[in-house]
């Protein structure tokens, strides 16, 4: 008897919803019948097919609120099929009403985001697992299975390409255009490292190199997006080196499956779907030096298949077969109750979640920095509670047209940024708590600055740089094409002159000039003089997230304003 019809004959029925029914999550469904789950629920905010959705899975209930149906009580599960930007806020709405959440990749959009991701997992005593349906593919568990066994000596060297024109699909879900064809970088990297980390095994990536080609393609607005091919380069500690390469612009067939591995005593490589290209294996034990095997005969043979392939890839039911991502989807699933009903440890947890998502993330900034090698942090050594999100604020739609007045007090001079200017710069930012910045990190921020953008304010009597704030072109998820007022600072040794109100209304007209349309800055809670001065300049609380109005009228009450 198979392990899938193990879990079909279990007497107490999975319970599990699925979010994002009407689109991806409706593809898991014949899977998770066949596995003896149940599809409880079903929740899409496209009300129109809804009903026919639940049907058509056989669902007790839908939903377009995502909340009534985690509150209804009657899920084991979640399954997170909705856009990459969701994630994160289903899965911890999710994990902290004690339900178990198998995730769609990417695990998260931004750092930020994965740091609450693992407080919630820490704080739940429900199961986090990502779905990488990759790592399940019936050739890369052949491969991993060789390699637990030690018959590529030790692995130092891998490859992964995702190669998929996603420019139409992006038409039909405009989600995409932003989140995958929207920034630089390998954000969608997940599907390419991570079944090269599972052959690694407890190996993560600890430093990323990001470089692209360019931009050579446009949506059919004009709008170039934002880079075609984008190639990383990861470390490991073991001193192991990958290459992750994804292009999801490129005008090209498909090759989402490429991998490669080298060890001291074997090397693979995928086929690379092109008609007649079949994978090649070589292994010292097994093989005589340089005769290459293919993969796909290896797997059906008893001596070799039948001892490297999981059991259930050897005698795989129908359902796995005809399941999507080469029986991926099947497998995952499959190992998701298990992990649930606490039969196995959950392969791919909250930590090796952020395994395969950080290096993308960082690698945002390492493209955008020339491929400079930038660090990974490692998500075992975060604290349980994540660093509270920033304060952000608006510049008003309704006065863009209206730049604010610039007014320097008598005896100060304001200018732009000299040469020379770098260590009194940095004892300034040092006199208002941001210490930890230094040389290396100031000339990374330089970099985003706009042409006479970078202002100060100096002192006439002493030549003493007082006061400061940038202009700077600074995307953010929140802000996309946003141009920030950044890193705004004034001597307290000058408060109250209005030093911290001028430059922060320069950096604003510059803005302004070089024609951005949404205007933001980031703030601490704490730092009250400096939120006075924004909202005094004319900025708005931007009520971006949960608890963030809550968080604006304790300022305001401190302020001894009204909201």
């Amino acid at each position: 008897m198979g392990q899938g019809e193990h879990l079909e004959r279990d007497p107490s029925p999975f319970r599990i919803g699925i979010v994002g029914a009407a689109g991806r999550g409706a593809a898991f469904a014949s899977s998770l019948r066949s596995l003896g789950a149940r599809v409880q629920a079903v929740c899409d905010i496209h009300a129109e097919g809804l009903e026919q959705t639940r049907l058509a899975l056989g669902a007790a209930h839908a939903y377009t609120d995502y909340t009534q149906m985690l509150e209804a009580g009657d899920l084991d599960a979640v399954l997170v099929a909705t856009p990459m930007h969701l994630h994160v806020p289903m899965a911890t709405a999710a994990l902290e009403r004690g339900i178990a959440v198998l995730s769609e990749v990417t695990a998260g959009v931004s750092l930020e985001e994965c740091q609450a991701l693992v407080a919630a997992a820490a704080r739940s005593d429900a199961l986090y697992m990502l779905a990488e349906n990759y790592c399940y593919t019936k050739a890369n568990m052949f491969v991993q299975g060789l390699v637990r066994a030690g018959l590529f000596g030790e692995p130092y060297y891998a490859e992964g390409e995702y190669l998929h024109d996603v420019t139409e699909l992006a038409e039909r879900t405009p989600w995409r255009r932003y989140w995958q064809l929207g920034m630089r970088g390998n954000t969608y990297c997940t599907h390419s490292l991570g079944p090269i980390l599972q052959w690694f095994g407890d190996d993560r990536v600890v430093a990323v190199s990001c470089v692209d080609t360019g931009q050579h393609r446009r949506d059919p607005r004009g709008e170039p997006y934002a880079a075609d091919s984008s190639t990383m380069l990861c470390r490991t500690p073991r001193g192991r080196l990958i290459k992750i390469r994804v292009d999801l612009v490129s005008p090209r067939p498909h090759a989402m499956t490429n991998y490669q591995l080298q060890g001291t005593d074997g090397a693979y490589e995928s086929s690379r779907d092109r008609a007649g290209d079949r994978g090649r294996i070589w292994l010292r034990a097994l093989f005589e030096p340089d005769a290459w095997l293919d993969p796909e005969t290896l797997m059906r043979l008893p001596e070799v298949g039948g001892r490297y392939l999981p059991p259930l890839w050897w005698d795989p039911p129908t359902a796995a077969l005809q399941a999507g991502h080469g029986g991926g989807d099947y497998m995952v699933l499959h190992d998701f109750i298990r992990a649930c009903r606490g039969e196995i440890p959950c392969p791919i947890d909250v930590h090796r979640a952020m395994d395969m998502t950080l290096p993308g993330l960082v690698s945002q900034q390492s493209v955008l920095e020339d491929g400079r090698w930038l660090p990974v942090p490692d998500s075992r050594e975060w604290p349980s509670q994540p660093r509270r999100s920033q304060l952000n604020m608006l510049w008003p739609e309704e006065q863009l047209g209206s730049p604010p007045q610039v007014v320097v007090p008598p005896g100060y001079t304001l200018r732009q940024y000299h040469e020379g200017d770098e260590r009194e710069y940095l004892a300034l930012l040092a006199a208002v708590d941001l210490a930890h910045w230094d040389a290396e990190r100031f000339a990374r921020v330089q970099a985003t600055i706009l042409p006479g953008g970078f202002f100060v304010v100096t002192h006439d009597a002493s030549g003493a740089l007082v006061a400061t704030a940038l202009a700077q072109h600074n995307p953010r998820p929140l802000h996309p094409q946003g141009g920030e007022v950044g890193w705004v600072a004034a001597d307290p040794a000058h408060s109250g002159r209005g030093l911290g109100r001028a430059v922060t209304a320069a950096a604003v007209q510059r803005l302004l000039a070089a024609g951005y349309q949404r205007i933001y800055l980031l703030s601490d809670d704490n730092r009250l003089p400096a939120l006075h001065t924004y909202l005094a300049v004319g900025f708005r609380p931007y009520l971006c997230e949960a608890g963030m109005a809550e968080r604006w009228e304790a300022v305001y009450r401190a302020l001894g304003r009204e909201g």
